[in-house]
Parts: C-alpha cells; structure tokens; sequence
C-alpha cells in the first residue's frame, strides 16, 4: 500500500489494551452534506466494540470541521486528514494501516448501514474460519431516500469456496457491504491504488481465492444512487482498467479454471461491458468487445446485432457533429 501524505491527525484516544471488534474505515471527499448521516448509522451498530477511522481526502469543504464536531465523547473515532484528494483506494488504505480490530468494514461517506448489519456479519464470519468475507444485500437508493432496488435483484450473489469465479463475471458485492479479518485485508495489500475502477472487485476476488464467501439475504444497507458517482465518471474506462485485471486473475487463477470457463468468463465480461458502454453513448467503443463476445461464444446472435447499431449510430452522431447540429440523440439516431 502507497504511502500518501498526511497533513494532520485528530484522535480520540484508546487505550492499548481496550480491544476493538471491527474498525470501520469512511473515505470522506467533500462529503460534508452527508457523512453525519453515515456516522449516525454506524453508532446504531449493537453489541461490538467499534472504532472508526474518517480519512478526510482533501476535502475543499468544511467536512474536516463536521467530522470533528461530531466526535462524541468516549467515542473510538480517528480522523485523518490528506493534504490532497488522493482517491477513495489510497483513502482506505490509509484508514487500513492505522486500523486495529480483528475485522474491518468499509463503509461511504453518503451512505448508510441499517441497524444489525455488523452483528450479523461478525456472528456468520465467526460461525466458520473458512470464511474471509461477508456480504449482505443492499438497497438501491434515490438522493431524495426513494427506494429504487435491491442490489441481489440483478446481480444475484453466489456463495462458498467457487464465488471468485462468479466475480470474475460480474461483481455482487458493493464495497460498503463488506466485512472480512483486518490482517488478511492488510496482508493482500489492501486496494491497488493503480486501478482508478475495479479495486474493489480485485480485492473481493483476492478474498475469494482464500477462502468462503457468504453474502447475506437480509438488506443492511442503504447505497445511494449519486448522479457523478466514480463509477459513472469512469464508465467508458472500464473496458481498459477491468478487463486486463480480470486477465491477470485468470492467469494466476489458471490451474483452477477449466477452458470452457476461461472461455465463458471472457465472453460474459465482455458482453457486459460492450452493453454498458453501447447503453451510455460509447457506441465505437462497444463494437470490439461485441465482437469479442460473440468470438467466445457468448450470445453470438445478439451480440453481432448490436454491432451494425453501433456503427450507424456513431456515424450518425458524427454526422450531427460534423454538420454542426451537436449531440444526435440515440432515440434520433434510431
């Protein structure tokens, strides 16, 4: 794990010998407007002795002053503040190194955890030391707090020693659903800091291979839908970031893979990412992977379909560019 600046540290201090249960690591970028509400939800948390770091990462608004009003006393909370943003990856890896319980959860500053969620996850991992993460079902929530949809409705989890490799397909398993051993978390090195997407996906596949994943019917948190998401600003990146990272876990994970499901992986991870980018606008983008799609056998028909669409509407759009008309819509295009 990187090593990013610190410009200064409030602790609340805790005693060496006082044990913690799980550390709770906040990235926090400009985050004043919301990361009371995630505190909130972390202090409904029952039954565990609790500690949480707020990495503060550069923030240009006041959510260092926020943080720190809302310290109560006796509380285990350290707020770490960078003299730059540095990325939600360097953030938690900072909270990481400064963590001291035996498990670790991950948790945004805009969104929150329902009441239980902890308990419930320390009581599943403690149940069999073969497992190394625990996830739960999510709710897809509006900024304005309208329920949209739950997070195992279209992208269903699968659960034991073979999860990664449903991972490796697509990812079931949103960052601040987790909870696993702060060690082991610590000894994979924690986010890689050179993946702007997909970090998180690494280390859940990292996790994976070690061990039992379980992901938890109930829903216990709630993941809010924010309009500039990283996510959403770094769509049209993912084929470049993910898929050679996926790649590499292929390669290391060979010995465990068999050639049809090297096959189907690569042709599902495409087709995936082909329709995400064809359905946000990157319609060039979209044709390679179509076609690399229906080259491993994964919905030939459909996928050679969208290619001839593709291509008419980038050349449609560029049309419109050209002529001075602007953005052709992809309802205009049809």
């Amino acid at each position: 794990m990187k090593q990013p600046h610190e410009m200064s540290q409030c602790t609340v201090p805790v005693g060496p010998a006082e044990p913690v249960d799980v550390s709770v690591i906040i990235p926090a970028f400009n985050a004043a407007s919301t990361v009371v509400r995630a505190l909130d939800s972390v202090r409904a948390q029952r039954g565990l002795a609790v500690e949480v770091i707020v990495v503060n990462d550069g923030s240009r608004d006041n959510t260092e002053a926020v943080v720190t009003a809302a310290i109560q006393p006796g509380e285990r909370m350290v707020l770490l503040n960078t003299a730059r943003n540095s990325g939600v990856s360097a953030a938690r890896n900072l909270g990481l190194r400064h963590a001291r319980g035996k498990y670790v959860a991950f948790l945004d500053a805009d969104d929150i955890w329902l009441p239980g969620k902890l308990r419930l996850q320390v009581d599943a991992i403690m149940a069999d030391p073969a497992i190394t993460l625990v996830s739960c079902n999510s709710q897809m929530t509006a900024p304005d707090g309208r329920a949209l949809k739950e997070g195992h409705v279209n992208r269903p989890p699968v659960q034991g020693r073979d999860a990664w490799k449903t991972l490796l397909v697509y990812n079931f398993i949103p960052t601040p659903t987790v909870l696993s051993y702060t060690k082991l978390v610590q000894e994979l090195g924690g986010f890689d800091e050179n993946l702007a997407v997909g970090e998180d996906l690494d280390l859940w596949i990292k996790l994976g291979t070690r061990g039992k994943i379980v992901a938890l019917p109930q829903i216990l948190i709630n993941y809010y839908d924010i309009a500039n998401s990283l996510m959403k600003r770094h769509g049209e990146q993912t084929a470049i970031i993910v898929l050679p990272m996926i790649e590499k876990h292929l390669r290391e994970q060979s010995a465990q893979l068999n050639s049809a499901e090297l096959r189907a992986i690569r042709g599902q991870r495409a087709y995936q990412i082909a329709c995400d980018l064809f359905f946000s606008g990157s319609y060039h983008a979209s044709v390679p992977l179509f076609l690399k799609a229906a080259g491993y056998g994964t919905r030939p028909l459909k996928s050679c379909s969208y290619v001839p669409r593709a291509i008419w509407r980038a050349s449609t759009r560029a049309i419109g560019r050209a002529l001075g008309l602007g953005n052709t819509s992809a309802k205009d295009a049809l």
